[in-house]
């Protein structure tokens, strides 16, 4: 069933052996049922579980399924790019999108016995991968002795000759981490279909997949006594540590990821955690005297192992491809020292070429000494003349792809029509190194819930396999996809679709093996979880400014419409409308020309009702806080991102579409208000006291501090027509009518009011509270001589102490109480703008580290 070498290393060609013909879907091999009709062992007791819940059980467990996915968040983004050839990893589109993940509650299970044959053929052939992959980037004896086409290497765009070695000598282990996607043919045999040696994807949706059964099979799962999932990434884990230059003490260990546009980012936060890794895009990390570094608040932190998820050709700009945004410029270099250990090995992807496949029969042969246990699906590479006269022979029952790349779609011939079997013909014909052709397969078939119940669904497995010191192991089990119209060469996550966990049986007498850690060092006691990298305390920073945007924007436009939607017609109501208006005009929340209109009239009611639209301040800040959050993920723990995910998955529902409907608005703002009180709570009880939460508690305090001092000062312009409603509208909207009310009861003074809101350390709605956390975030930074620092924030709250002091008199005669308030709205309007200097100071001290500019020359 697979192509031949003798064409290239003997004059005659060898006969091709026949491949199997198409069999009818009826005819595919049954995962769960004998040929005699008879439920084969290891299905007995799922099969006796599943009778139990019945269809309408079965259905409620799908539908909890799909709500714990939902609450976590587990997704795949999905996009188009014009002239996409499925590099969509490497390039950044606008917005991506979120395709939630789909899963079976009916899982496909494996024998004990089966599965034993599929991890030998698959550590096997990992084996074997790697020892090609070492050569063609060492001594490149396969290309010389003509055991692969120097085209399938050389044409190749994963073939990066930075990363051969110029000694001749082999290469260390390259390949530590592969996956590989199997089918079950009509004869009951596991063929390989795709072999994944570049970044695989699968291995954290798999260990989700599991997590989500066990919640909602979990008694199934503990009947079937099913092999367990995690230790496969204990043995990950210690390999990785394994392979640090410095040794595996205490490893730096990086996952980088090409970011949140990235189709599996959900996988990397997920692997990042499960493997004790820290998150960081290529921007993060930075290239000094032959090694690698991260580049965080404190300064430069060494990495000794990167474990790469975007491809190789991006991964670094200086050596790789010039274009790249993603990588690290000196990355090879740094690797070529051995100062760093990338995993897997930049150009492993080489290996993955569909072409190689119609070789690797004869490959096993040479370099191991054996058949290949799990063969591959037959395939025949047109650039050698035998295999192209049988592919024109067998033309209308293969499936045709691009030699070299996986990503690319395979076209099924048999679809195609008369025409476009010619067009497509000529094109091998023109170009026959670029293509290969594999036989057409019926894959096997397990037992799904559709829309009837129970039903028969095709079944392709991707299964992952890591290192181990010098061997690899196999996750027991996997991620089963179902291929639509039959077809396994479609069954990719890039077209989404519906993925089944894979149950092993475990041996009956099979001993259970803990994986323990090894004895090392002792480490050293710390209180934090590690420096932080500049980008990700920008992204807390402005986290926690846009929640605060949110929730101080929602109370505002609350109290203007808590009056719209009731009657308004005294002068008191007038003078508390205008105040608002201003009040929203100075916080950017509606334009100056709507503050304007007359708070009765239809351009101001519409000009509030459409304010959380994409194109407005509130509806960018809510946009916003998804992406931050998104982002800021792995910072998270799975509960605060569960909540977080719950409360902004309501308001994007919720969110009012449509202008001039009032009471909608006031109800969204209500929930508004509600989310942004449970984020806080959650972010304050649930973050430890890190240089992560300082910077997202500062964006906060900055934030609110900034809308204390514009509402104030708001309030202040009607100071001297009627005092008492701007008083009642300040304390309304900075939530602090009720501490007032306690206070001094209903009398409104103006002393009273501005030292609750100004100077009352006390009250978390305080200027000067604001000011005073702010300086001790500043203070407790790893540089906190640098601008701006504590003592600068603390010296903004004095002028309005003295202010202050100037209206707690008993007589203040009308026109010194007038100048009294425009000094007042005059420092307020200058301590936002030294407020907005901070956040510019904290972009320069630590997000950017750019200096302030200097002038330099001669005055004239």
């Amino acid at each position: 069933m697979n192509s031949p070498l003798q064409a290239m290393t003997a004059p005659a060609p060898a006969a091709q052996p026949a491949s199997a013909p198409m069999v009818p879907v009826e005819e595919a091999y049954d995962e769960m049922v004998t040929g005699q009709g008879v439920i084969r062992a290891h299905w007995q007791g799922l099969l006796a579980s599943l009778s139990t819940l019945g269809s309408s059980g079965l259905a409620e467990r799908a539908q909890r399924a799909r709500q714990y996915l939902e609450d976590e968040g587990v997704t795949y983004n999905l996009y188009e790019l014009p002239g996409d050839t499925g590099a969509a990893s490497e390039i950044v589109p606008p917005l991506p999108e979120q395709r939630p993940w789909r899963l079976d509650p009916v899982p496909v299970l494996l024998s004990a016995e089966e599965w034993s044959h599929i991890e030998a053929g698959l550590i096997q052939r990992a084996t074997l991968l790697d020892l090609v992959l070492r050569d063609l980037y060492g001594p490149m004896r396969l290309l010389a002795e003509r055991r692969i086409p120097p085209a399938l290497v050389f044409g190749h765009q994963e073939f990066l000759r930075p990363a051969c070695r110029t000694d001749g000598e082999m290469p260390g282990r390259m390949l530590q981490h592969y996956a590989a996607e199997l089918v079950r043919g009509p004869d009951g045999i596991w063929r390989v279909i795709a072999d994944r040696t570049q970044a695989p994807a699968g291995a954290g949706y798999a260990l989700q997949n599991r997590r989500v059964m066990s919640r909602v099979m979990g008694q199934a799962l503990r009947q079937c006594r099913v092999r367990p999932l995690n230790t496969h990434f204990e043995y990950w884990q210690a390999d990785l540590a394994a392979r640090a230059p410095s040794g595996p003490d205490n490893p730096k260990v990086v996952l980088l990821t090409p970011g949140p546009y990235n189709e599996a980012y959900f996988e990397h936060i997920y692997l990042a955690r499960e493997l004790g890794a820290t998150l960081v895009e290529g921007a993060d990390l930075a290239m000094r005297d032959g090694k690698v570094f991260i580049k965080t608040l404190a300064g430069l932190e060494q990495v000794d192992v990167v474990l790469r998820r975007m491809d190789g050709e991006w991964c670094d700009p200086l050596e790789l491809r010039a274009d790249s945004a993603l990588g690290v410029a000196g990355l090879m270099q740094a690797a070529r020292e051995g100062h760093v250990a990338i995993c897997n090995a930049i150009g492993s992807g080489l290996v993955g070429a569909p072409g190689l496949q119609a070789f690797l029969p004869n490959l096993a042969e040479h370099l191991l000494g054996a058949r290949l246990l799990l063969p591959s699906i037959a395939t025949w590479w047109s650039g050698q003349a035998y295999a192209l006269a049988e592919i024109e022979q067998r033309f209308d029952n293969l499936v045709v792809r691009n030699a070299h790349d996986l990503r690319n779609q395979p076209v099924v011939v048999g679809d195609l029509q008369d025409d476009q079997r010619a067009a497509l013909l000529a094109r091998i014909r023109a170009r026959p190194a670029d293509f290969v052709a594999q036989e057409r397969i019926v894959p096997s078939v397990a037992p799904g819930l559709g829309e009837q119940g129970l039903e028969p669904q095709s079944i392709l497995l991707r299964v992952q396999v890591v290192a181990d010191g010098d061997g690899y192991v196999v996750l027991p089990g996997g991620m089963a996809r179902v291929p639509e119209k039959n077809d396994p060469f479609g069954a990719t996550l890039q077209r989404g679709g519906v993925n089944k966990d894979v149950w092993v049986v475990a041996q009956e007498q099979a001993p259970t093996v803990i994986r323990g850690s090894s004895q090392r060092q002792r480490l050293a006691l710390r209180r934090s979880s590690g420096t932080l990298q500049s980008r990700v305390a920008e992204d807390l920073f402005w986290l926690g400014r846009s929640v605060e945007r949110l929730d101080d924007g929602a109370r505002l436009l609350r109290a203007v419409l808590s009056r719209l939607v009731g009657e308004f017609s005294t002068a008191r109501d007038l003078v508390e409308m205008a105040v608002l208006a201003r009040a929203l005009a100075r916080c950017g929340i509606i334009d100056q020309k709507d503050a304007a209109a007359p708070p009765d009239t239809l351009s101001f009611a519409n000009a509030i009702t459409r304010s959380c639209a994409p194109n407005q301040l509130m509806g960018q800040t809510l946009d916003s806080i998804e992406r931050l959050a998104a982002v800021s993920r792995h910072r998270l723990s799975a509960d605060m991102w569960r909540m977080f995910n719950h409360l902004m998955g309501e308001l994007h529902i919720s969110r009012p579409v449509a202008a001039g409907d009032a009471d909608a608005m006031l109800e969204f703002c209500d929930q508004m208000i509600r989310a942004t009180a449970a984020i806080a709570g959650m972010l304050s009880e649930h973050m430890t006291r890190g240089s992560g939460w300082r910077f997202l508690d500062a964006g906060r305090r900055l934030e609110r501090g900034i809308f204390i001092g514009r509402t104030v000062s708001a309030a202040t312009t009607a100071l001297g027509g009627n005092p008492d409603s701007a008083f009642r509208i300040a304390l309304e909207i900075n939530d602090s009518s009720l501490t007032y009310r306690r206070r001094y009861r209903s009398t409104l003074q103006a002393a009273a009011v501005f030292d609750l809101l100004l100077l009352d350390v006390s009250n978390p709605h305080a200027l000067a509270f604001q000011l005073r956390t702010m300086a001790q975030h500043l203070d407790a930074l790893p540089n906190p001589e640098a601008p701006p620092r504590g003592a600068d924030c603390i010296a903004l709250a004095q002028p309005f102490a003295d202010l202050v002091a100037k209206f707690d008199r008993d007589e203040i005669a009308p026109e010194e109480f007038a100048q009294l308030a425009t000094r007042l709205r005059g420092s307020l309007d200058a301590a936002c703008q030294a407020m907005m200097d901070v956040s510019d100071q904290l972009t320069r001290s630590y997000f950017s580290h750019v200096q302030m500019a200097r002038a330099f020359g001669f005055g004239l």
